[in-house]
């Protein structure tokens, strides 16, 4: 017979994780048609860091 698992097994079963992970939308203005592109990255962001910091730093290098 098989094991009856639910969801709250299958991610407890897991080790903690040490990140959280946030969807980022940006926009970058393409130099060829002079349009608007909108890029979306997932981002790690490591438990105990400030969550905006973060983002603005990835963006900040990600548009250079």
């Amino acid at each position: 017979m098989a094991k009856k698992q639910t969801f709250g097994d299958k991610t407890s079963s897991k080790g903690g994780a040490d990140f959280k992970v946030a969807k980022l939308v940006y926009s970058v203005k393409s130099e060829k048609t002079s349009g608007w592109k909108f890029m979306e990255k997932n981002v790690r962001i490591p438990n105990g860091e400030n969550d905006q910091k973060v983002l603005a730093d990835f963006v900040s290098s990600a548009t250079k």
